[in-house]
């Protein structure tokens, strides 16, 4: 139990050190959702985000989202019960962050569908600020929360770069990129993602920033690799598009999808409907791919430039700087 109380008190401090240095940091920013703590003190194996989520009065409500990372060791299940009750604890009283306001989950290395699906089942939706952009966060019902902290400057990136443009958003999820797009004033943005349950998702987000209309702001349901191939049959292009798979899916409704193996095959049908002079900002989370440019580039029948634009995609909350991978690839470049 000492060592439960140890590794509390060394958790305090860490948080209240973070919250001090960052909260400085977010309030220039105008970020009201971020990371506080990612595995800071190894033997403390969590990622803790908070989110401040608007209501009605001048002050933002607090929320804290605790993940726990499987440990390379077993500790029973009563030992972990306890040291997570010591952890809350002390997330709490560092804080100020009441308990029925912080949320505990598991994330280890998923794989498929699991990685999306529930992890509870009652709804506690919050309202938070991205930029000019609104989002529909879920603290409870799911593993994440339906916005991916990792991916904001690419967000902001997007926002500023849509204007007049036809976004393409691929695996869209709950469509963030789709709505910072709208409201950067993109002509028309397309969100394809498999699933009903983040679609309609996007589509609440949309409607929560009155961005949603049916042209404008198309909501599909599809297997991205069918999506594409059927666009490209039909000649369809667009100058941005964003695509951001996950590492890896074997849906019952599409083909399994290793995003180490099949990066390039859908990196090159990404390519064939971008216009000319479109970009293509590709991402993702596995640290095993192995990206070649120079196959890209040399199996690509257009011609592009490729630039890897990880550092200066990933935030100044995340201590990680291996939580995600990105390439900015252009079409039309003439060297």
């Amino acid at each position: 139990m000492q060592k439960n109380q140890y590794q509390a008190e060394l958790f305090k401090n860490r948080l209240q050190k973070r919250f001090k240095h960052l909260s400085k940091w977010a309030k220039r920013e105008g970020v009201f959702a971020y990371r506080l703590y990612d595995k800071d003190i190894p033997e403390i194996p969590l990622a803790v985000d908070i989110y401040f989520a608007e209501t009605d009065g001048p002050e933002n409500t607090a929320f804290l989202l605790i993940y726990l990372y499987k440990r390379p060791y077993e500790k029973s299940q009563e030992e972990e019960r306890e040291w997570l009750l010591e952890i809350e604890e002390a997330a709490s009283s560092s804080l100020l962050i009441p308990k029925e306001r912080i949320f505990i989950k598991l994330r280890e290395k998923q794989k498929g569908k699991s990685q999306y699906e529930k992890a509870g089942s009652s709804k506690n939706l919050i309202r938070v600020k991205e930029g000019e952009c609104f989002f529909y966060v879920n603290v409870e019902d799911y593993l994440d929360s339906g916005l991916f902290l990792d991916h904001r400057p690419a967000r902001s990136m997007v926002f500023k770069e849509a204007k007049n443009k036809k976004v393409l958003n691929l695996f869209s999820y709950t469509g963030s990129f789709s709505v910072h797009a709208a409201k950067g004033g993109a002509a028309s943005v397309d969100s394809v993602d498999l699933s009903n349950t983040y679609l309609n998702w996007a589509k609440e987000n949309l409607k929560l920033n009155k961005l949603f209309d049916e042209e404008k702001t198309r909501l599909i349901k599809s297997d991205v690799i069918v999506f594409l191939k059927k666009a490209i049959e039909e000649q369809k292009k667009w100058d941005l598009i964003i695509c951001d798979p996950p590492t890896f899916s074997n849906s019952k409704s599409a083909d399994i999808f290793d995003v180490n193996r099949d990066w390039l095959k859908l990196c090159l049908l990404c390519l064939k409907v971008l216009s000319k002079n479109g970009k293509l900002y590709f991402s993702t989370n596995s640290q095993k791919i192995k990206f070649d440019e120079a196959e890209l580039i040399n199996s690509s029948k257009q011609k592009i430039r490729i630039k890897d634009i990880t550092k200066a995609s990933i935030p100044e909350d995340f201590r990680n700087q291996k939580i995600h991978k990105m390439w900015m690839i252009e079409a039309g470049y003439l060297p």
